[in-house]
This record gives structure tokens, sequence and C-alpha cells, in this order.
């Protein structure tokens, strides 16, 4: 059987002919997607009716009560498909909270009326589920010797998802496999991802971590050879570790900066940090960014700055910390701890060895900073009086140099070139430390003053040798002239 059909349409006639069977709409309905934010005004429903034939529909919507609605309703042009029938679909927005409602679309045909139930889907049900894998040992022994560790995600509520890799808290770019979102039916969509890393890294222990981030879940998930063991490697219960202040700080700023650092937090989720003085009173806290640990697990440091006078009066200051893995918050009690055997730094200053100035390359200026106790102390050099930038220069950390007293030594070099030390220049060695009569001393060293002090440039050096060499060479000359003149004398006699 043949079907015609006349459209007028503008100035002309639209005839479309097809062998297809008049039939009434197939109707399906078209909702908001899981995940979708319904508490946003306005929110879109639809139904879409399939297979029909003539082109002649009518929509209406009704809402749970079969009250008719005629406002928020679009009707789209019919589409004909290419088996000769006719798809449409019609769209009704309704405010947020009428979209908590069901809502009836019906579809009304030459052929038969249809209709479907909608209603928007409640927004995820099921919270979305993230694990991390290690890598398989067994594929270590293959030849390229390397594995995969595996990322999954499950019940996420839509598709806009992104998942990163990281080595070590940077982002890794190669050697990723992604598979997904993958739609699991009403449980949402799934994502998965493989990593493949070497065995040489794996065993060095270095920390892998799994990022996801989309509108309604945001998680990170990290793993490396430690945390594999079971927490054999570290402690596995959160703790918390407090750090003095350092004397550069309350030399300089005048402030002492008091740190609690809790350790070992599978999440920073719901963490919460105060610092108190004896009293009760709360100190303003600033909470840094979280840090991944060797185990896998984060770190978080937590500071506050007091008075330089009231941290070397022996003050005490409480760090609390709460958590929601921690069943009773965690204290612990900072003040200035009282050092025995106490002795200030002798300071002595160096300059480049003749050696490498006759390369005339680079000058070396070195800094000996010796017999202190305690270990706390701050090195800075200056040029010609003006600050040099800490990256010019490197010190050592303080290292024990006798138990019996127990006292500390520290060196610092100053790298310039060897023009600049030719040129005159003056380069001072600053050392602070709690024991100085004016808890900080210098030392100071150019070229001038070497001379001075019996030093020498390779130049001069060169010269000196020379003239020791000829003056020697001289006086046994002379010598061996007087002994021939005195023998001859004798004969003659």
């Amino acid at each position: 059987m043949c079907w015609y059909e006349l459209d007028y349409w503008g100035q002309g006639t639209m005839v479309t002919v097809t062998t297809a069977t008049p039939a009434a709409p197939s109707l399906f309905p078209l909702d908001s997607s899981c995940g979708a934010d319904l508490s946003q005004d306005p929110v879109a429903l639809g139904c879409l009716a399939k297979d029909f034939l003539p082109d002649s529909i009518t929509f209406s919507w009704n809402d749970n009560k079969n009250a008719s609605i005629t406002d928020g309703i679009k009707k789209f042009p019919s589409v004909l498909n290419t088996a000769g029938t006719y798809t449409a679909t019609t769209q009704l927005s309704v405010t947020a909270s009428e979209a908590q409602e069901v809502f009836y679309c019906s579809a009304e045909h030459p052929n038969g009326i249809r209709t479907v139930r909608v209603h928007p889907h409640r927004p995820c049900t099921t919270e979305p589920s993230m694990t991390i894998r290690p890598p398989a040992r067994d594929q270590f022994l293959e030849p390229n010797k390397t594995s995969t560790i595996i990322c999954s995600v499950k019940n996420l509520c839509n598709q806009a998802v992104t998942l990163k890799w990281l080595k070590e808290g940077v982002e890794v770019s190669s050697g990723i496999h992604t598979d997904g979102p993958v739609s699991s039916g009403r449980n949402g969509y799934t994502l998965s991802s493989e990593l493949t890393v070497s065995e040489k890294d794996w065993d060095n222990d270095r920390v892998y971590s799994c990022k996801v981030e989309s509108k309604n879940f945001s998680d990170i998930r990290n793993i490396s050879k430690c945390f594999e063991c079971g927490g054999e490697c570290s402690p596995s219960d959160i703790g918390t570790q407090l750090i003095p202040p350092n004397f550069a700080d309350i030399y300089i700023r005048k402030s002492a900066i008091l740190t609690c650092r809790v350790i070992n937090m599978q999440s920073t989720e719901g963490l919460n940090v105060i610092w108190m003085r004896e009293d009760g009173k709360e100190l303003k806290t600033s909470i840094g960014e979280r840090k991944v640990q060797s185990n896998g697990r984060f770190s978080v440091d937590a500071t506050t700055s007091v008075c330089a006078d009231e941290w070397e009066r022996g003050d005490e200051y409480t760090c609390e910390v709460i958590h929601p893995e921690l069943i009773f918050p965690l204290k612990k009690t900072l003040t200035k701890q009282p050092v025995t055997n106490s002795h200030a730094p002798s300071v002595y200053i160096f300059p480049p060895p003749a050696e490498q100035l006759a390369l005339r390359e680079a000058a070396t200026v070195t800094c000996l900073v010796k017999s202190f106790n305690p270990p706390d102390l701050f090195i800075k050099w200056l040029s010609n009086g003006e600050e040099l930038n800490a990256s010019k220069y490197i010190s050592t950390q303080p290292i024990q140099e006798s138990s019996q007293p127990l006292l500390y030594f520290a060196y610092s070099t100053l790298q310039i070139s060897e023009q600049e030390w030719n040129a005159g220049n003056t380069y001072t060695c600053l050392v602070g430390h709690e024991k100085l009569p004016l808890q900080v001393t210098q030392r100071t060293v150019d070229k001038s003053t070497v001379y001075l002090d019996g030093f020498m440039d390779a130049e001069e050096e060169d010269f000196y040798n020379l003239w020791t060499t000829a003056s020697t060479f001289i006086i046994l000359f002379l010598l061996s002239l007087f002994y021939s003149t005195t023998v001859t004398l004798i004969k003659v006699k």
C-alpha cells in the first residue's frame, strides 16, 4: 500500500512518497540524566514519538493529578526516517520543586493515542567507589620489566569526568590506558585506567596517585611498594609532630613560627587543627596543602605565629588535632627546651685557594662555623655590604663535632668568578646564633686583606717562588765565591 501526503509549504508543494504502513507512534520518556543538577531552574523533561505515519501528531502534558499543562511546552518539527516513518519530540520545562513529581506525556495520532510516564532521575543514591590496585609482581618477570597499576571508579553519576595519574605528585602523560566512562545502567558509569610502571621505580618506593574529578565526585588514591606492604614501612596511625621555630625567623622577623605536622592520614577530609595558648585562647592557625608520604598517606602542616619574646621566656603552646578517624582529639604541647653546655660559635673565613685562582675560572670563598651549641643557626653572605641571594651559596646542616661536650660545626661556600675576586670586592660571612653576644657576628675577606695577612694570588705566588729560587742561587754563588777567595789567599801566604 502506498501513502501519499501533501503539505503546503511556502510557495510550493512538498510531496512525500512512502511504502510504509500507517501506524501509531511508539512513545518513550526523555528524563534528566543521573547526576544532573535538579536544584537549578528550569528542569527539562521530554518524550519521544517514533515510527508513526502519517505525519500528524499532537502532544499534550498532564501532571500527577491529571491536570492539563499548557505552559513551558515545546514541540519540535517531525523528522522523516529512512524507513519512511516519522519521529518527533516534545519538551516540558518545569521548576526545580515541580520536578520532584511525576508527569504524563500523551501523543494523539490518527492511528491511536499513546501515553507515557515521565519523571526526572533522583540524584545518584549510590556513592561512587574508587579503588587502586598495585602492579602484579609476576609481570615484572617479563623482559620489559614493567607492570600496571589499575585505578577503577564505579557508580559515577555522569560521563563528565577527568582522571589523572601522578608520580611523586607530578602529572604523568605517558604509559596510560583508560577505558570509559562506560554506562552501567541504573548504576551510573564505570571508569577504569591503567598506568605502566617500571620495576626499578616500584622497588624505589615511588608514590603513584590516581586523581579523579567530576561534578559530583572528587577523590585521589595513592599507592607505593611501601604502602602495599601493609603499613610496615611506617606507623599507620594518625600522629602529630611538633616543630619548634628556627633561629632565623626569631632574629629576622622577631616572631616564632610554630608548626604542628599531622601525619599518616588516609584522607584530609574533615581535618581541623587548632593552636592554643596556656590559658586555652585559640591562635590564628594556617593549614597548608596536603603532601603525599612515602607510604601513600597524607601529611599536613598547621602553623601559627607568636612573639619571639613569648617563645624565649618559655610559654607553652598546645596543638589540637581533630579528624574523623580519631576517636578523641590529639593534643601535644610545645615549649622552648633549655640547652645545657650551650656555646657560642667561632667563625673563620678562607679565601679562594691559589690553585683554583690559577685556573682563572671560578673562586670559592669558605666560611667555617665551629664549636657551637644548640645546633640552630643561620649563615648569610654579603658582597660589598649587600646581601646575596641564597642561590649563590651552599650551607651544610649542623654536624656533630664532639660529644663531650656536645658541640656542632657547619660550613658555607660562596661561588664567585675569578674576575670578581680580583676586582677587589669584599665578601662577608654573617652568622646568627642565640649565644653570640649580639646574636650575630661576621667575618670579611677580600684580595687586599688576604695579601696583608700573608696570602697572595697565583701570579704573586709564582713571582715569590721565582724570587726565592733566584735568591737562593745568588747566596750560594756568593758563598762559593767567598770560599774560593779565602782558599786562594791562604795558599798565597
